[in-house]
């Protein structure tokens, strides 16, 4: 009994007042609430109180009387679990799935316990304040638990369509977006598997665009499914190339989800990065410093999202020929905030967008003196040490790593390095480079080899490379190469830096190590 009376202690009155009438039949008092009036008086003993509700033969061990005071446990923990979500808020998405879900806890374990009317109660509040969220687990289960209620306690025909209805609908909700779910995640599978071409994903993914819009269409205002299945429809047109489409239909999934309540921020952020992301494909710096300003607007500062439009911003900067501006956005990214949030193969990411930064300086594209920041010095060999993952990762970022090598060495005039690589360049290209999603990367090796094999002499070097040249900027070459997230600064602009730095006179006098025949 002092445990009831401790928790009356806490409780707040005007709930517990409302659970207990809740509880009356007929307007009649319950039994449950004369105990809690027995209780409250405070100047009873147990065996007192038990003597007055069922008789003076009554002990406190009598079977009525200890399932009535379980309950009335339970209800008292009802009012205070309740006044302590209630104080959490519901006022975004985010609190109103934490707080409903702890609701949906304690209204499972009060079945458990047969409480049925803190049950109903609470089971009616929780589904006032989160259905328009149409968190659909949350709202299913809540609909659910309803109908049963009013079919097998208290029986109302017209409450219990009511919610069969609404536990219906929300049912089949959710069998629609575990179907987009699904489907997402295949999708991610097969873009984690690299074992089909980014445009064959893309075809595969439209046919569950096409497959799954009409039904999502049915539910408008379920964000979760919004959410998922607009970044399944600009995955698959990304990985299709179409990237107007997909700034486009990014839009279009903002204005959905802005109609959803309380949609989150998150899902918001990935429809503002993906226009982002789309600029930069398509290299259009105007409509990508644009959207870089609009995604900035609705993106939390210092978030791992905030990173992400960094890395973005910059990478426009360097596909666009617009290295100053990739210069001034990597000066005020916050370092500390990069090796807390992300992984180490991603902060390895940032130091090869840095490097190329770098080479970009020596090569005289960019003037630090004239930029907003400063960069630490750059050292190749410190930078070679410092990303081990992606010197492993023989398909992706190493190939980007092997050519920083290349550049750093022929701007610095050490052509000897670069024929003592010449050998294990020809092995990697052949080896890695020669499917389709590689051309570009394979044409760049070929015509840095093409310039080795010329003593690195530029006459020699144009007149050998034509054919690769070409080959490498075919339309073909440059539609696979927007699909290859790989080639960071365009091969294009690295050639014009490779050719600017080799030899205009006879290479007879200097003094190099050729490759041997």
């Amino acid at each position: 009994m002092e445990d009831i009376r401790e928790l009356l202690e806490v409780a707040p009155t005007k709930k517990v007042g409302k659970l207990l009438k809740i509880s009356q039949a007929k307007g009649k008092q319950s039994m449950i609430a004369e105990l809690h009036a027995l209780v409250r008086k405070g100047d009873l003993t147990e065996e007192e109180i038990v003597t007055k509700l069922y008789g003076e033969e009554a002990t406190s061990s009598h079977p009525a009387y200890r399932a009535l005071k379980s309950r009335l446990r339970d209800l008292i923990t009802t009012a205070i679990m309740d006044d302590d979500v209630y104080s959490a808020n519901y006022r975004t998405y985010d609190n109103a799935q934490v707080n409903g879900y702890r609701q949906l806890n304690l209204i499972s374990l009060l079945l458990t316990r047969r409480a049925w009317q803190s049950v109903k109660y609470l089971a009616h509040l929780t589904l006032r304040r989160v259905q328009d969220y149409e968190i659909l687990p949350i709202n299913s289960r809540l609909t659910s638990i309803l109908a049963g209620l009013y079919l097998g306690v208290g029986f109302d025909e017209k409450q219990f369509l009511k919610y069969q209805a609404l536990a219906d609908h929300y049912a089949e909700a959710e069998r629609v977006l575990n179907k987009v779910s699904s489907y997402y995640r295949e999708m991610r599978r097969m873009i984690y598997a690299h074992k089909l071409l980014p445009n064959e994903i893309g075809e595969e993914v439209s046919g569950y665009v096409a497959e799954c819009e009409p039904l999502v269409k049915q539910y408008p205002t379920v964000s979760a499914m919004q959410a998922t299945f607009f970044i399944m429809k600009v995955h698959s047109l990304t990985l299709l190339g179409d990237y107007p489409e997909a700034i486009q239909t990014a839009n279009e999934a903002e204005t959905v989800l802005r109609n959803c309540k309380g949609a989150g921020n998150q899902s918001l952020s990935l429809m503002a990065l993906t226009r982002v992301e789309c600029s930069v494909k398509l290299r259009d710096f105007k409509e990508g410093y644009l959207q870089v300003k609009r995604a900035k607007a609705m993106i939390a500062e210092g978030s791992i999202n905030h990173l992400k439009l960094s890395e973005y911003a910059i990478t426009l900067g360097l596909q666009t020929g617009n290295f100053d501006y990739a210069y001034e956005q990597l000066a005020v990214v916050d370092r500390r905030a990069l090796k807390r949030l992300l992984k180490q193969q991603h902060v390895e990411y940032w130091l090869i967008l840095e490097a190329y930064i770098n080479i970009l300086i020596l090569a005289g594209r960019i003037d630090p003196d004239q930029m907003k920041g400063k960069l630490p010095d750059f050292k190749l060999f410190k930078f070679v040490n410092n990303v081990p993952s992606y010197s492993k990762d023989k398909q992706g970022m190493n190939i980007q790593i092997l050519i920083l090598q290349v550049l750093y060495l022929l701007i610095n005039d050490q052509y000897g390095r670069i024929i003592d690589r010449t050998d294990a360049l020809i092995r990697y290209g052949s080896r890695y480079l020669m499917n389709n999603e590689n051309l570009r990367n394979n044409c760049f090796f070929k015509l840095l080899l093409t310039a080795e094999k010329s003593n690195f002499h530029r006459a020699a070097t144009l007149r050998k490379s034509q054919k690769t040249y070409q080959k490498m900027v075919s339309p073909q070459a440059k539609l696979l190469g927007r699909a290859n997230s790989t080639e960071i600064v365009r091969y294009e602009t690295l050639w014009e830096i490779v050719l600017e730095n080799l030899e205009t006179s006879s290479p007879d006098g200097r003094k190099l190590r050729v490759r041997g025949k």
